[in-house]
């Protein structure tokens, strides 16, 4: 029996994922204008949303009325009535919390399934920290949101994460997480993830995504894309049969449909008929919210990342906090940034880029050789994280072949790159060893009775989604708080002693020091700090 989780990501709590998400109001339904002129239709359903005791204060949380029962569910959340700026506000502000997710979690029982995951997710801010008053008591609020958070959802049986925008609140919220919240993992997971965390921290973790990144969010598995792009042509039931058959493979599904497609388009008289199918897979592959797992990825806020996905999720949960990513290969005029992500199977904002033929893959090395090359020197410098991969895909077995040959053969050494699986199996390790250390989130004791296949595909997503958390947290080293006045009153003994240290030094210091070469590497420590 997994126990109920708390996650704490950066990015925008409306471009999440999940099943119901906090909206903070006051008793007479004001939100603030960034919540509904950034959630298409809300300002009409909120007129339409009215409760005498939600107004009277007796109730804090209500689902927006008529919700679309398709979009993560808006819940009306009453801030505290005075702002937050003692105890009693406190106070109020867990009740306030428990509330949210105890109607999240009632909601989400009755309407549609947002995604494959065994326990509903709720989304939450974090309330209280700017305009609800707690600006100077940052430090407490959080605790208090984190608290009753978990206290709720061990209540609920439902996960939570907190999404966050401000790199300094996110900072001190992963200080403020315990040891004891990676009950779900087993003790060599945590390992790993402390492991890995310190790749990160030098600067040396490159995640490397697959498709399972994306099916939190939505995205189709291999089979649902086929057989939504067959949809799509009006194929026949036989068709349909033939086309989907169990020894079919995927590189000849692909390439059947670009020609049904081709004589689409053709028929139509459409002048696209060269990106008519990729134009068909984008449409297939594009979400409006990114799941758990591209945000979590996203907040380890690496320099450099690799995805052979076509879909922008990752992109999108980063530029939610000010990460931006130079997109590689990308459109002229497109963001730029010192950090980049490779896309070596194309992209939907460039459907003519996508690789996914047998025809694409035979001529990658020909027109895309220097974005392998990318890949291997990466490989050869950094250590690989890959996210997302059943481990079968020709053109990672190929860079995996041209990267060996350049490193010493050691088949009973570490692996230079960690490949997350989900489910274990013997023979996987076997043909991987000495080239990748596998890790599968797949802990025993498995269940009695046996879980299907999907079953444990869902359940070991899930435990994924744990990992990356707790990777997360061992990885985040930044101190941006530390300095910072709002958050002051959360520091520990130890480190507000250092604190006033640091501050009489940026307060003393003479002119003529300041003017000096080293000072301003001194200045750029106290702005990392917070000041």
């Amino acid at each position: 029996m997994t126990t109920p989780h708390v996650f704490v990501t950066l990015g925008d709590v409306t471009h999440v994922e999940c099943d119901a998400w906090m909206l903070p109001s006051d008793s007479q339904y004001n939100v603030e204008h960034y919540w509904t002129a950034g959630v298409s239709g809300l300002g009409e359903q909120l007129s339409k949303t009215t409760s005498a005791d939600f107004s009277a204060g007796s109730v804090l949380a209500i689902p927006v009325a008529e919700w679309d029962q398709m979009k993560p569910l808006p819940i009306l959340t009453a801030v505290p009535l005075h702002g937050i700026r003692d105890r009693n506000g406190l106070d109020e502000l867990a009740e306030a919390v428990g509330a949210f997710i105890e109607v999240g979690a009632r909601e989400a029982k009755t309407r549609a399934a947002r995604h494959r995951r065994p326990k509903a997710l709720l989304a939450m801010p974090a309330l209280g920290t700017g305009q609800g008053g707690g600006k100077g008591i940052r430090g407490e609020v959080l605790k208090v949101l984190l608290d009753s958070a978990r206290a709720a959802a061990m209540r609920n049986d439902v996960d939570v994460v907190l999404v966050l925008k401000d790199p300094r609140i996110f900072a001190l919220a992963q200080q403020q997480r315990t040891h004891d919240e990676w009950t779900n993992l087993s003790p060599d997971l945590v390992v790993k993830a402390q492991e890995l965390a310190v790749f990160a921290r030098d600067g040396k973790l490159v995640p490397f995504m697959g498709a399972g990144v994306s099916i939190s969010a939505g995205g189709p598995t291999w089979e649902t894309l086929i057989r939504h792009l067959a949809e799509g042509v009006e194929m026949s039931t036989e068709e349909t049969k033939s086309l989907t058959r169990p020894n079919r493979s995927a590189l000849d599904q692909a390439a059947y449909l670009r020609e049904r497609y081709t004589e689409k388009a053709r028929s139509i008289g459409d002048d696209s008929a060269s990106t008519f199918f990729g134009k068909a897979i984008a449409a297939a592959v594009s979400s409006e919210r990114y799941g758990l797992a591209p945000a979590l990825l996203a907040s380890l806020r690496t320099e450099q990342a690799i995805t052979l996905n076509y879909d922008d999720l990752f992109e999108r949960a980063a530029a939610d906090f000010d990460d931006a990513r130079t997109v590689i290969p990308g459109a002229v005029g497109a963001t730029r940034s010192t950090k980049w992500l490779l896309k070596l199977h194309g992209s939907i904002s460039e459907p003519a880029s996508i690789v996914l033929t047998r025809d694409d893959y035979l001529g990658f090395n020909a027109t895309r050789e220097a974005l392998s090359a990318i890949v291997k020197a990466n490989l050869i410098t950094h250590h690989l994280l890959f996210v997302g991969f059943g481990l079968a895909d020709d053109h990672f077995h190929q860079i995996i072949h041209d990267v060996r040959q350049s490193l010493p053969n050691d088949s009973n050494g570490p692996g230079y790159a960690t490949a997350i699986t989900l489910i274990a199996d013997p023979l996987d390790s076997t043909l991987w060893k000495g080239q990748l250390d596998l890790l599968p989130m797949e802990s025993p004791p498995l269940s009695d009775p046996p879980l299907t296949e999907t079953a444990r595909v869902i359940k070991t997503g899930r435990q994924l989604e744990i990992f990356l958390d707790a990777l997360v947290v061992f990885a985040t080293d930044s101190h941006s708080y530390l300095l910072d006045d709002d958050f002051a009153t959360a520091l520990s003994p130890a480190e507000t002693s250092l604190r006033s240290k640091l501050l009489v030094l940026q307060t003393g210091a003479t002119d003529e020091e300041r003017n000096t070469a080293g000072w301003r590497a001194v200045s750029r420590m106290f702005d990392d700090l917070g000041s």
